[in-house]
């Protein structure tokens, strides 16, 4: 009785209902592709998610712009009549890029940068944004002089209201207590609490001929931002407050943002060799000998094969050994050839005494070995005729018995 319960319950018309129902619900309750925690959160002009800034990168190249996306390190000297946007890369640049940036400015460009704490730019440039986020409000937006563009920088400030930190200077040691911002720094967007404290939110410092920008939070270049135009009125509004506006080129650093062409090995070394003085050198070098080598190797006449002699098997050369020695009645030869393989196999310690020795220890040793050794001794010393020296072979193997009952 429970088999037939149990039978019904496990139909196919009752169990893919079932799975159905389980596979419906484990699709509905599993977690999105979109997870937080899965979305590259990475502020690059590549990125189209709304993290990214995909969406700044093409309204400023419809705007007039000319935009590129650097992906490469940045190395002296640097053209002076452009732009740099890093805008707050996973990887900071080296000391020998910052150098190489710093003074581009000071020739003329600009730098748009969100420096951390304890980078090179926040050490060059002596400003920082604070390591904690909160909660701020836009309170006013000033510039050198009261203008229209200050107003209307000011306006697309509060517009956008996407700043969750502020700039602070950095400390020049641990007694410092008072620490303030340098020279020639403008403050161009402040932001407020709820307690009324009131920060620097943008700064525009001025250094040399170009100057640098330095922005506490670029959330309102994101893509979630822009689409409602008030992240980007606000970048438009700062660019042309540091003196960037159009026709200036602006470069994004994509390089530090993961977008390096020479992070591979592949990258590297194409750059070594045709990139460089030396790489086309060497690679000119190689091809030549390439050539080189093919020219000596050609022949314009095939080469003769070599006639190569077949070896005879061993028992193709027994054979020929014996007809040799049967040709010149070679009987004493091929008698101290048997004793010599005698002497291997049953040394007796005789060790370098001559045959005649040697046949007169195996007489004393073994004394029924008088007539073969006799026998040898004879063959030894006289040529015999063929039929008297098969008498030898007969004798060898009386004293191999004999030696070995």
């Amino acid at each position: 009785m429970p088999s037939r319960s149990l039978d019904r319950w496990l139909r196919p018309r009752v169990v893919l209902p079932v799975l159905g129902v389980l596979l419906v619900a484990a699709v509905i309750a599993s977690p999105g592709g979109n997870a937080g925690g899965d979305l590259d959160q990475r502020l690059t002009t590549y990125g189209t998610n709304p993290f990214g800034a995909k969406a700044q990168y093409d309204v400023l190249r419809r705007l007039g712009w000319t935009v590129t996306q650097r992906r490469s390190v940045f190395r002296a000297p640097l053209d002076s009549s452009v732009t740099y946007l890093l805008l707050d890369p996973p990887i900071d640049p080296s000391a020998t890029e910052v150098s190489a940036l710093l003074d581009a400015v000071r020739r003329g460009a600009t730098l748009v940068v969100s420096p951390e704490a304890g980078s090179g730019l926040a050490d060059s440039l002596r400003i920082r944004r604070s390591r904690y986020p909160q909660h701020f409000d836009v309170a006013r937006s000033d510039s050198e002089a009261p203008s229209d563009r200050g107003t209307s920088l000011n306006a697309a400030a509060i517009g956008a209201r996407e700043f969750s930190r502020t700039l602070v200077p950095v400390r020049t040691s641990e007694q410092d207590t008072a620490p303030v911002f340098p020279p020639a720094t403008t403050t161009l967007v402040s932001v407020s609490t709820d307690s009324g404290h009131t920060a620097p939110a943008v700064m525009l410092r001025r250094l040399g001929n170009g100057a640098a920008l330095v922005v506490a939070d670029f959330e309102f270049l994101r893509n979630a931002n822009v689409r409602d135009t008030t992240g980007m009125i606000l970048a438009v509004r700062l660019l042309e407050e540091a003196g960037s506006g159009p026709p200036r080129r602006l470069d994004f650093d994509e390089y530090h943002q993961g977008f390096g062409e020479s992070t591979t090995l592949l990258g590297v070394i194409g750059h070594a060799l045709f990139e460089t003085a030396a790489g086309r050198v060497g690679v000119q070098v190689s091809i030549a000998c390439v050539v080189l080598l093919l020219v000596i190797g050609m022949r314009p006449i095939l080469p003769r094969e070599r006639q190569s002699i077949e070896r005879r098997s061993p028992l193709e050369h027994v054979g020929a050994l014996t007809l040799a020695y049967e040709q010149i009645h070679a009987t004493r030869l091929a008698t101290s050839r048997l004793l010599r393989g005698l002497r291997r196999r049953h040394p007796l310690g005789a060790g370098s005494l001559a045959d005649d020795g040697y046949l007169t220890m195996l007489t004393q040793r073994v004394p029924v070995t008088g007539p073969d050794v006799a026998v040898l001794q004879r063959a030894l010393t006289q040529q015999l005729p063929a039929a008297d020296w098969v008498a030898v072979g007969s004798a060898i193997d009386h004293i191999e018995r004999a030696i070995t009952p």
